[in-house]
C-alpha cells in the first residue's frame, strides 16, 4: 500500500520522521467530497530513507499491504465470528430466543475486546515499516 508524506526530519541513521497522509477506507481523497470524513488525517512515523529524501521533500511511502489486509481481517472478522458462535451456542444449549440474542451480543462485545486486545500486541511486538519509495519534490510553502 503507498501513501503520500512529507519528510519532517532525519534520523540519526538516515531514516526519516514523515508525516503521512491517510487514506480514506472508501479508497478517494476525503477532501474532495462533502462526507462526513471530510478531515485528512495524519500521523507521523519513521521511515526507512534508502533514496536520501530531505526535510520538506514530498514522497510516496511504502507499507506491506498484506499485513493491512490480516489487520483488517482481524477487526472485522473476529467479533463476527464470536458474535455466530455464540449464538449457536445459545440455540445448541436450547436458550430461547432471548437467550440467544443476549449471548449473541455478548459474544461481539468479547470478539471486539479480543480484536482491540490482539491489534494492540501486534503493534507494539512489530509495528508497520514505512519505506520512502519515490520522491515527488519539494513541498510548496
Amino acid at each position: 500500500m503507498t501513501q503520500n508524506a512529507i519528510v519532517e526530519k532525519l534520523a540519526g541513521n538516515g531514516d526519516a520522521m514523515v508525516r503521512v497522509y491517510q487514506k480514506s477506507a472508501c479508497g478517494h481523497d476525503c477532501s474532495d467530497c462533502s462526507g462526513v470524513c471530510g478531515a485528512k488525517k495524519t500521523i507521523t512515523v519513521l521511515a526507512r530513507n534508502p533514496l536520501k529524501a530531505g526535510p520538506g521533500d514530498l514522497v510516496t511511502v511504502e507499507t506491506a499491504t498484506g499485513r493491512i489486509i490480516r489487520a483488517a481481517a482481524l477487526v472485522y472478522l473476529l467479533p463476527l465470528s464470536a458474535l455466530l458462535v455464540s449464538c449457536l451456542l445459545g440455540y445448541i444449549l436450547g436458550g430461547s430466543e432471548t437467550v440467544q440474542a443476549l449471548a449473541g451480543v455478548g459474544g461481539l462485545v468479547l470478539g471486539c475486546a479480543a480484536a482491540v486486545a490482539v491489534n494492540r500486541f501486534i503493534r507494539r511486538d512489530k509495528p508497520l515499516e514505512y519505506t520512502i519509495i519515490n520522491i515527488d519534490g519539494e513541498q510548496e510553502e
